[in-house]
């Protein structure tokens, strides 16, 4: 079978673009690849690279958006995917995927009207609704809900990540359950594993190391993070918050970090490669994640994969995900967070239960056999 997948980011060259999205694609193309399908990507400019590539036997082609020449600017009013999808209709680059069984997109794609011109099978893969909360959020979600709306109902194969996401599709675009396929994300456990453990990193931050992962974006709610921090501190003074990711409230945070008097504990390390993100995931005590929303929440799930515990919001899907394998708080709650905080390092007999918990979580996610599913769903769509 021949499957394309359109995503606006690919980890090769570079990863952390969009850290979430880069190992989604990356974990459906190389097991699919692994049992004999031919794999093809077609992606943006963003991760760096060629623009005809090729990665560990997998095509690539990179074609120009507005994000490459404007940068953020380049992301009003979704025009970066609206420049990216008049790029991929044009005739040299049909080219690339016009023999396709079957088109994946993880994204919404204008004038998608075509790939049904063309006789192609196309799956949207959805994973959360963006509310918007702001002003900014106007000239960016109001055209990405009418892209997403649209194609969903031109292209009636959806997969989405949790019921949760399931629920917003048919409550913001109207779309019949029976064309949402439900298939949550998977953990490869051969990356992601307890004996990534770094010593060098528990003897520079210490005995009681809490993790924070994820862009840098006002729904991850990193603030009330940093304000249980600062009521932690005051019963375990050698507390120690590390917080990787970038994004555009990088510096906020950091400033407001400043504000509590956190200076000395916190690290803000910003974007780290893969193999120290493996390091601090299994090296850490706590991963935490005080988000108000997610799709699913895989980052969760590496951290229960490396031995981590978590805490997050009591928000489905979240707070079903980790089950006994971490604790939940009142959301955005700092006070409440802190005493999750404590409750756990200051008990370790309940952070090794905990532990052992987080790793047989994980054990149901493994991409193997998530992989499955999308093979059944690939052959049906093909065979209609």
């Amino acid at each position: 079978m021949k499957i394309t997948i359109i995503t606006p980011v690919f980890p090769y060259p570079i990863r952390g673009m969009l850290q979430g999205v880069e190992r989604y694609v990356e974990n459906i193309a190389f097991p699919l690849k692994k049992i004999g399908y031919e794999v093809k990507i077609i992606t943006t400019f963003r991760n760096g690279g060629k623009k005809n590539d090729n990665y560990k036997g997998i095509p690539i082609l990179r074609l120009s958006d507005s994000h490459k020449f404007f940068g953020r600017l380049g992301s009003l009013f979704y025009l970066n995917f609206i420049t990216f999808g008049f790029n991929l209709f044009r005739k040299k680059n049909v080219i690339f995927y016009q023999n396709s069984d079957i088109i994946l997109v993880p994204m919404a794609i204008p004038f998608s009207k075509f790939f049904n011109l063309k006789k192609l099978s196309l799956i949207s893969i959805f994973f959360h609704y963006d509310e918007i909360k702001s002003f900014r959020d106007y000239f960016t979600y109001s055209s990405l809900h009418y892209l997403q709306k649209k194609q969903f109902k031109r292209h009636k194969n959806i997969i989405t990540i949790s019921e949760n996401s399931k629920n917003d599709i048919i409550k913001n675009y109207g779309i019949n359950k029976k064309n949402i396929k439900v298939i949550p994300i998977g953990i490869d456990h051969k990356k992601f594993n307890p004996e990534n453990k770094s010593k060098e990193i528990r003897q520079k931050y210490g005995n009681n190391i809490l993790l924070f992962s994820a862009i840098m974006i006002p729904r991850k709610r990193i603030p009330i993070l940093l304000k249980a921090m600062s009521f932690v501190i005051k019963d375990i003074p050698d507390a120690h918050l590390i917080l990787t990711g970038e994004g555009p409230l990088w510096g906020y945070c950091k400033q407001y970090a400043k504000s509590l008097n956190l200076q000395n504990h916190t690290s803000f390390l910003g974007f780290v490669d893969e193999s120290a993100y493996l390091k601090y995931l299994a090296s850490c005590d706590i991963f935490i994640l005080p988000s108000e929303k997610e799709g699913f929440g895989q980052v969760m799930l590496e951290a229960m994969a490396s031995g981590t515990p978590v805490i997050c919001a009591d928000k489905p899907p979240m707070s079903e995900i980790i089950e006994n394998g971490g604790l939940t708080f009142k959301l955005n709650n700092s006070e409440d967070l802190s005493k999750k905080i404590l409750e756990i390092l200051n008990d370790r007999e309940k952070l090794e239960e905990l532990k052992k918990n987080a790793l047989n979580i994980a054990k149901k996610y493994k991409w193997e056999k998530i992989v499955e599913n999308y093979i059944d769903i690939l052959k049906q769509v093909k065979n209609r």
